[in-house]
């Protein structure tokens, strides 16, 4: 039981690093912490479902067209939103992705109302057994798809022009406005990934919890304490962050209570913050 449980805990940890790592690219290139990280999730979530369920479009296409449009959405929200208060009071801009966070989540209860969706199963309902360990397809899957996802980010960032761009603005932005990289480039790429991670977790999830529009914020959360324990800045921190709250949640849900599952998960924030503020694997310079 421990096992499956610590399975099925690193599959949802997994997304959790994910949407984790988006708020760490936003952080790195434009000094934003964009709160609406969570929601884009829960967006791609009912685009995947409107177009497979409702549209009856094959179900890797409206996954496909699910994380397009929450790319689509996170690069216009930088050119829109982002962009124009590049020199405003960094509160002032905290407070607009707030904003926005509210304005997705209830613009998606708006549009498609407050009942709870069931998103059909990408693997079938089947369960596998290994070892007498009966564990989920889907958790597996996701596992494998993030593990694959990040080797593609790192290959990116090694090995592509937009990659090293991306890592140069994060190290120095005043040095590599003067190599002659567009900065204003390079931003609204970082906001069209992030949100593309996001939107990925969202798909990926939508399978193992009810499509709704009240997940974005608990995914927010969840994912903001990742990036924070892991070492706000850091990449490989955003990620085992996630891991370590997915596994934690699980564990305190199954062996002591669902209830005390966010009293345990802030907890062990505040004892992060009190004796490691920088967090468990701090972005080294």
């Amino acid at each position: 039981m421990l096992f499956q449980l610590a399975i099925s805990g690193l599959s949802m940890g997994a997304l959790y690093g994910l949407i984790a790592l988006g708020f760490v690219m936003i952080w790195n290139t434009a000094a934003v912490v964009n709160f609406a990280q969570g929601e884009l999730a829960m967006l791609a979530m009912f685009l995947a479902f409107t177009a497979h369920v409702t549209l009856g479009l094959n179900v890797w296409l409206a996954i496909l067209l699910a994380v397009a449009g929450t790319a689509l959405l996170g690069y216009l929200f930088e050119r829109g939103l982002v962009r124009p208060l590049v020199r405003a009071d960094p509160l002032t801009v905290i407070m607009m992705t707030i904003g926005l966070q509210i304005f997705l989540s209830n613009g998606a209860k708006f549009i498609w109302g407050t009942q709870p969706e069931a998103f059909p199963a990408y693997f079938g309902s089947a369960s596998l057994e290994f070892l007498g360990v009966v564990l989920s397809p889907q958790s597996l899957a996701v596992l494998g798809v993030v593990l694959v996802l990040c080797i593609l980010l790192h290959w990116m960032s090694q090995h592509t022009r937009l990659g090293k761009s991306l890592r140069a603005v994060a190290q120095d932005r005043e040095a590599s406005a003067l190599m002659g990289i567009r900065i204003d480039r390079v931003v609204a790429s970082g906001f069209a990934i992030s949100a593309a991670l996001a939107g990925i977790a969202g798909v990926l999830m939508a399978p193992l919890v009810f499509v709704a529009a009240d997940v974005g914020l608990p995914l927010l959360v969840k994912s903001f304490i990742a990036a924070v324990i892991g070492g706000f800045g850091s990449y490989p921190g955003a990620l085992i962050g996630g891991l370590l709250i997915g596994v934690l949640d699980n564990l305190v849900g199954f062996y002591i209570s669902a209830d005390y599952r966010d009293v345990v998960l802030f907890g062990v924030l505040i004892v992060i913050l009190l004796f490691r503020p920088e967090g468990l694997f701090p972005k080294h310079r």
